[in-house]
């Protein structure tokens, strides 16, 4: 898979999943998938959005 397609399936499944997000929390996750700029970086995107929810 491409980067821009993993990019793509991230905001899939971050719009369609079950956690309990914002729509704010959702806009600024998106917008740091957006702006990652390598496979790490959206890895580490992933990680750090899984603290906001881990912590209600």
């Amino acid at each position: 898979m491409t980067e821009h397609q993993w990019k793509e399936l991230s905001k899939y499944f971050l719009d369609n999943g079950n956690r309990k997000l914002s729509t704010e929390e959702k806009e600024k996750i998106k917008l740091a998938i957006d702006q990652a700029n390598c496979l790490n970086e959206l890895l580490q995107v992933a990680f750090a959005s899984l603290t906001i929810d881990a912590h209600r």
